[in-house]
C-alpha cells in the first residue's frame, strides 16, 4: 500500500505539474521502491511537486460571505449567526504535514546532492509552516508533528502552545531563507523564494502581535513584526517588486512584479472555477451565486478625491452613487447597467433591476468584477487558468503600515497608505494626503489601515481574517444585517425594453429606476461569539487521540490557545 501511494503520488504529480519523460521511462512504476524514489531527482521532485499541488491555496468562493463584504448566498452562515457546533470547523491539515515530513526526512538521507537536498527541503518546509500557520490562527495551539511518526510511537501528541507553534513555523521559514533563491525562471515560475519566505514572515509575525492571540498588546510583538515587514518591504523592492501599474489587471498580467506567494493555473489540466461562481448565471456555466457585494462593501469605497462618501464636501451622489468613485470601486463592482463586456459581448450592460434576471439574480443588487476574465464564454467559466495570488507587495507594505503604528512611527504608515491611494489613481489634492485626514493618531490610523486593506484586497479572502485577527467583529458586524441594494423600475418593463440600450444612464438613472437599501440578512442579525476567535477542534479528533484538550470556550474545554 505504501509503495503504491507513493507510485500515486509521483505519478500524479509528474502529469498534472512536470510533465517529467524519465517518470514515465521505467518500466515498471508499480514496483518503484523507497529508496529509489528518494535517491533519484525526478522522483523526488515529482513528490515535491505534488506537495504544492494539494497544498498551495487556491480561489475561495466562501470566505467573502463569512465578512461584510458578500451577502450569504454560500458558505457557512453558521460562522456569523452564532450557530457553530464543535464539528464546524474542520481544517486538520496532518495528512498533508505527514507527507511533507516523509520527503524532508527521506531527501535528508538520500544520495542526492547537497545543494538538491537543501532546495528541495527549503520549498518542503515552506508548505509546512503555511500548513502549520493555517491551522494556528483557527485553533491556537495545535499538534507539533515534525518528522513522519512510525506505528512504534506514541501517536498521540498532544497540544503545543500556540507560541511554539509560531516558533516552529518561523524555524521553517528561517530555514527555507537559507536555501532558496530570489527567483525561478521558465517552468520553475511559481516556486518558493526569498521573497515568499520573508513576506509569509511578515504575516505570521503581524497576526500574533494582533489582538486575537495578543490581547495584552506585548509591545515585543509588534516590534519584531515591524522589524520582519520593513525587511520584507526594503530587500523585495531592492530585487525588483513593488506595486503593479495597473490595479484592475494585475490579476491578468501573470508573474508581474507585485506577485509574491501564487499558485499557477494552466488550463486544461490545472483549472478552477471562479469565473463560473462569481459572473452572473447568464455568462457561466454550472455555477453561480457567489461574491455578491454588499452595499456596505460598496459604500466603503472614497470618492477620486479620497473623501469618504459621508463627507459633506465629497461631492457623492446617492442617486448615481457609481460616479467620481475610488477607480478600484470600477474595478471591483458591477452595478445595474454598468458596461461589463463578459464574454466578448461587445456594448453588453448588466442589469439587476428587479425581474432583470430570470434565473439565479445577485441577492444584493451587485457582481464582483475582480480577476474575472471577460473574454471567457461561459464554457471556460468552470476552466478558469487565472492565477491565484496569495499575497502580493501591497499586503507587505500595509502589514509593515500596521505596524509601524503599533510602534509609534506614525509617518511611515502614512507613506506607505499614500502610496497605495497612489497606484490606486486616487487624486493626491492640494496637501498630496490623498484624501486621508492630516494628524491621525493611532486608533484613527489603525481604522484608516482596515478600511484601506478591505479596499484593496476586496474579494482576496483577507477581510474575514482581518477582522478575525484584529477582533473587529464585534464592532463592524455584531446586531447587525448585511444590506444590498435593490433598482426598481419606475416605467414599465416593456418600455425600459425598448429604450434601454439608448439611455444614457450617467445623467437619466433617476428617470428609470428607484434603488431601494435591502437586508440581506434575511433572518438574523449578525452575532459573531466571542470564542469564535478560535475554534474548537472538531470531536472526531478528540476521539481518537485522548491526549487533546478542547478549546477554553467550548464544552469541555480546558485548553488555552494563548499560551
Amino acid at each position: 500500500m505504501k509503495r503504491n501511494l507513493i507510485y500515486y503520488t509521483i505519478l500524479t504529480g509528474a502529469l498534472a505539474l512536470t510533465g517529467c519523460s524519465k517518470v514515465l521511462d521505467k518500466r515498471n512504476l508499480s514496483a518503484v521502491s523507497d529508496d529509489l524514489v528518494w535517491n533519484d531527482e525526478n522522483y523526488a521532485e515529482a513528490f515535491l511537486n505534488k506537495l504544492y499541488l494539494d497544498n498551495l491555496p487556491s480561489w475561495d468562493v466562501e470566505v467573502s460571505s463569512y465578512s461584510d463584504e458578500a451577502s450569504p448566498e454560500v458558505g457557512n452562515s453558521a460562522i456569523l449567526y452564532g450557530q457553530l457546533i464543535t464539528t464546524s470547523i474542520d481544517e486538520w491539515y496532518y495528512d498533508q504535514i505527514r507527507s511533507i515530513n516523509l520527503l524532508m526526512a527521506n531527501v535528508d538521507k538520500s544520495s542526492l546532492g547537497a545543494e538538491v537536498k537543501n532546495s528541495f527541503k527549503a520549498q518542503a518546509a515552506v508548505l509546512r509552516a503555511w500548513r502549520y500557520f493555517e491551522m494556528v490562527r483557527l485553533y491556537g495551539g495545535v499538534p507539533l508533528v515534525l518528522h513522519p511518526q512510525e506505528l512504534t510511537e506514541d501517536l498521540s501528541v498532544s497540544r503545543a502552545s500556540a507560541s511554539d507553534c509560531i516558533d516552529a513555523i518561523l524555524a521553517d521559514l528561517e530555514f527555507a531563507e537559507a536555501y532558496l533563491p530570489w527567483r525561478w525562471t521558465g517552468n520553475d515560475e511559481g516556486r518558493f523564494t526569498k521573497a515568499v519566505v520573508q513576506a509569509l514572515k511578515g504575516r505570521v509575525l503581524l497576526y500574533y502581535a494582533s489582538p486575537q492571540f495578543n490581547p495584552n498588546q506585548d509591545q515585543d510583538r509588534w516590534t519584531a513584526s515591524y522589524n520582519a515587514n520593513k525587511r520584507a518591504k526594503e530587500e523585495l523592492a531592492a530585487e525588483g517588486y513593488g506595486l503593479y501599474e495597473s490595479y484592475a489587471n494585475l490579476w491578468f498580467d501573470e508573474m508581474n512584479k507585485e506577485v509574491i506567494f501564487v499558485k499557477r493555473f494552466q488550463e486544461p489540466t490545472v483549472v478552477h472555477s471562479w469565473d463560473a461562481s462569481t459572473r452572473p448565471l447568464s455568462e457561466a456555466q454550472n455555477f453561480s451565486g457567489a461574491n455578491h457585494p454588499t452595499w456596505d462593501m460598496v459604500a466603503s469605497y472614497p470618492m477620486a478625491s479620497g473623501a469618504a462618501i459621508d463627507d459633506p464636501d465629497s461631492g457623492y451622489d446617492p442617486i448615481y452613487y457609481w460616479k467620481n468613485r475610488d477607480p478600484r470601486f470600477d474595478a471591483t463592482i458591477a452595478y445595474n447597467g454598468v458596461l461589463w463586456e463578459l464574454s466578448g459581448k461587445s456594448g453588453r450592460r448588466q442589469w439587476t433591476y428587479e425581474g432583470a434576471e430570470a434565473n439565479a439574480p445577485t441577492l444584493s443588487g451587485f457582481y464582483c468584477r475582480k480577476a474575472v476574465n471577460v473574454g471567457y464564454t461561459p464554457y471556460f467559466t468552470e476552466r478558469s487558468s487565472t492565477d491565484w495570488i496569495e499575497l502580493r507587495y501591497a499586503e507587505v507594505l500595509l502589514n509593515f503600515a500596521e505596524s509601524a503604528v503599533e510602534t509609534g512611527r506614525l509617518d511611515e504608515a502614512y507613506d506607505v497608505l499614500k502610496q497605495i491611494r497612489h497606484r490606486a489613481g486616487i487624486a493626491p489634492g492640494s496637501e498630496q494626503l490623498y484624501g486621508l485626514k492630516a494628524g491621525m493618531g493611532k486608533a484613527e490610523l489603525i481604522a484608516a489601515i482596515m478600511l484601506e486593506r478591505k479596499l484593496e484586497f476586496a474579494f482576496e479572502g483577507k477581510r474575514y481574517w482581518d477582522l478575525r485577527r484584529r477582533k473587529l467583529f464585534e464592532q463592524e458586524l455584531n446586531g447587525k444585517r448585511r444590506k444590498g441594494l435593490l433598482p426598481k423600475l419606475k416605467v414599465s418593463n416593456a418600455e425600459f425594453e425598448r429604450v434601454k440600450d439608448q439611455v444614457d444612464l450617467n445623467t437619466q438613472y433617476h428617470l428609470y429606476f428607484e434603488d431601494e437599501i435591502i437586508n440581506v440578512d434575511r433572518v438574523f442579525d449578525i452575532n459573531f461569539r466571542d470564542n469564535y476567535y478560535f475554534y474548537a477542534l472538531p470531536n472526531r479528533h478528540l476521539e481518537t487521540n485522548a491526549n487533546l484538550e478542547q478549546t477554553i470556550g467550548w464544552e469541555g474545554g480546558t485548553f488555552d490557545p494563548l499560551k
